[in-house]
């Protein structure tokens, strides 16, 4: 059976309850959008779609390879995609570990013969679903850094009728 997997950072519950405030400025900003469940809050790395087991293990067996040093990140403003109706928190400056980390985990799915969604990788945290908003704004907001020390699979599945990402395996960062 095959299941809904994406590849994304692992934050922690207590980096989770620091994106809230975020969350309730961008709400403000778009008071019709839907905020996204605190537990699911993440930043895609790779979204694979359909994998069957086999694949699954492929994928974290080459996942547990990758060779990339733990690293901050700082997230700095407050933006839109007008399609598919998003509001997300976002950095200005991409650390060269994520650039590495995403490249190397995208590569890794090539490889297995998955496809980028995504012609151009633009990390961001969705913050808020259904969001009507100009694709053009942009709005500074208090930086927050966070410490990235791992990654994760994940699965997108619906748990009594609630969307949830289910970490299915977590690979840890160099120190």
């Amino acid at each position: 059976m095959s299941k809904r997997l994406f590849f994304s950072l692992k934050f922690s519950a207590a980096q989770q309850q620091e994106l809230l405030p975020y969350q309730q400025q961008a709400l403000s900003v778009c008071p019709g959008a839907k905020a996204v469940d605190n537990d699911n809050l993440h930043l895609t790395l790779f979204f694979l779609g359909q994998v069957d087991s086999a694949q699954q293990q492929q994928l974290v067996t080459a996942a547990q390879q990758i060779n990339v040093s733990a690293f901050s990140l700082t997230l700095d403003h407050l933006a839109c995609f007008a399609k598919p109706k998003i509001l997300y928190l976002a950095p200005s400056v991409i650390p060269d570990a994520l650039w590495q980390l995403q490249q190397q985990v995208a590569a890794l799915c090539k490889a297995e013969g998955f496809s980028d969604s995504h012609d151009n990788y633009r990390p961001h945290i969705t913050l808020a679903r259904h969001a009507v908003c100009d694709a053009e704004f942009k709005q500074p907001v208090a930086p927050l850094t966070l410490q990235v020390s791992e990654f994760a699979l994940y699965q997108s599945a619906q748990v009594e009728r609630r969307l949830q990402y289910l970490s299915l395996k977590v690979i840890p960062l160099r120190a």
